[in-house]
């Protein structure tokens, strides 16, 4: 009987122990997944601001686009858009504060929009003076939206950094 008794405490010990480690595995696989889910949520960010740089990069509107004062005839870069306002948005949920992720993104956003106008809406209809004007600020907006990735590049480093995969040992 105490040799019965004893066994069944060591059993019980055993699934115990293999209990608590198949928890401790499946909150180590939980947590690694928020974290690829994460990564896979902030470099959507990043993508989607490369995306509307691209587009904007060879982006020129037809001429029913400016009569019009929309993105009719250029997909790509309405898609880009809508899906780099979302993601910029989206961004001050994902980065700290302090990283300025955000306020870049905004920053460039503001760019952009100013670009997209300049190009289809006040541009065609300058001359002289003001036009020198305008092409100037326009100018400095698409600089400003050229020096932006290597800037978010920099500060999303530590948010992107997948090297170190936190293995349970």
């Amino acid at each position: 009987m105490c040799d019965s008794t004893n066994m069944v405490s060591w059993l019980a010990l055993a699934v115990s122990v293999g209990s608590l480690s198949f928890t401790g595995l499946g909150s180590w696989l939980n947590r690694e997944k928020l974290r690829l889910d994460l990564y896979n949520r902030r470099f959507d960010i990043y993508s989607h601001t490369l995306d509307l740089l691209h587009a904007l990069e060879s982006w020129n509107p037809t001429a029913a686009e400016k009569g019009a004062h929309s993105l009719q005839d250029s997909p790509d870069l309405d898609k880009a858009l809508k899906a780099f306002t979302k993601a910029s948005r989206e961004s001050q949920f994902l980065f700290a504060d302090h990283s300025g992720i955000h306020e870049n993104l905004e920053r460039l956003h503001s760019a952009a929009i100013a670009l997209i106008g300049f190009k289809r809406d006040a541009g065609p209809n300058l001359t002289g003076p003001d036009l020198l004007g305008a092409f100037a600020d326009s100018q400095q907006r698409s600089e400003t939206m050229l020096k932006m990735p290597p800037i978010l590049e920099k500060a999303m480093k530590k948010y992107l950094d997948f090297h170190g995969l936190n293995l349970w040992w």
